[in-house]
């Protein structure tokens, strides 16, 4: 890989990983369903004239549909939720990682998609490897933010699911149909189950602003057009390697922002979750099937190009 190409997707890991310690000042200011309702309509605006309200091709509104429903709607809700529930961050960053063993499964299940012994094995590592960091004392806190984020992860998996049958739409009109068909359910959710809403807006200062256009433009937005740009130049499974830092820059990250040091057993389990998740990532990519089952960096799915012809295109958009 290209110096230049090697220090953009660096820059992108970093923009991956500091959305959920950005995202978790975000909520600790807004309700959850509150900000992710002005992520999305910040998304939804930018994108407009990319995206003009296309129409998806005929037979494919239901799949669409189900991409929105559960990208825009499923993993937002869950996963501010889960940021506002916690009062660390570092599991929750680690927790995301569950959506490439839960593709799998998904593939399995209901496209019968054959899976290698090894990366059952991972699938299993990764997911002791959330038991090990679930069985930490000092965190019992946040075990019900740890399970809402296991529910996000498995929503980020059912859209790479539905986004395989969409390879054909633009990565634009997916994102402008996604960001602004959940802008309505995400304030519903917010005005049926939370309160100060209207305080949240006016008190809302440049710093808290600056982070909803950081979670809207920086992540969902300028990241994922980096990383279509990169599908150009390389085969998937050369960048795929890389999404193993994401975790890494959000913890990073996280250290920064909260001055959180994770305890030993977090690591140890992060440790597993990562490289369980890695071994997944390796093994698929070279099952010579077509597998879409990046990890959930808190954002939409990118296109992959069909002159890679790779067994393991990257989720459509973080």
């Amino acid at each position: 890989m290209q110096a230049r190409h090697l220090v953009a997707i660096l820059l992108i890991m970093a923009l991956f990983g500091s959305a959920y310690p950005v995202g978790k000042l975000g909520v600790d200011h807004f309700p959850p369903f509150e900000f992710a309702a002005l992520r999305s309509t910040i998304l939804a605006l930018a994108l407009l004239p990319l995206w003009r309200f296309a129409r998806p091709q005929p037979g494919q509104g239901w799949t669409l549909a189900g991409f929105c429903a559960s990208m825009g709607v499923g993993v937002y809700a869950t996963m501010y939720t889960a940021l506002g529930m916690a009062d660390t961050v570092s599991p929750i960053v680690i927790g995301t990682q569950l959506s490439i063993p839960f593709a799998v499964m998904l593939g399995r299940l209901f496209l019968g998609e054959r899976v290698r012994p090894l990366t059952w094995g991972a699938i299993v590592a990764a997911i002791a490897g959330v038991v090990v960091i679930a069985l930490e004392p000092a965190l019992a806190r946040d075990l019900p933010a740890l399970g809402v984020i296991a529910v996000s992860a498995f929503f980020y998996a059912l859209a790479t699911l539905f986004a395989r049958s969409l390879r054909s739409v633009s990565p634009f009109v997916m994102n402008g149909w996604m960001a602004a068909s959940a802008v309505l359910p995400l304030a519903l959710l917010s005005i049926a189950f939370e309160t100060g809403q209207w305080g949240a807006l006016r008190t809302a200062g440049p710093v808290i602003w600056g982070v909803l256009l950081h979670s809207a433009l920086a992540v969902s937005l300028l990241a994922h057009v980096g990383m279509f740009s990169l599908y150009r130049h390389y085969p998937v499974a050369h960048v795929i390697p890389y999404y193993v830092l994401m975790p890494v820059f959000g913890i990073a990250f996280t250290l920064l922002l909260f001055a959180e040091v994770p305890s030993a057993r977090t690591l140890l389990g992060g440790v597993i979750v990562i490289l369980a998740t890695w071994v997944v990532n390796r093994s698929t990519a070279g099952t010579g099937r077509r597998v879409r089952v990046g990890a959930q960096p808190a954002a939409e799915l990118p296109e992959v190009p069909p002159e890679t012809d790779s067994p393991y295109p990257e989720s459509r958009t973080r």
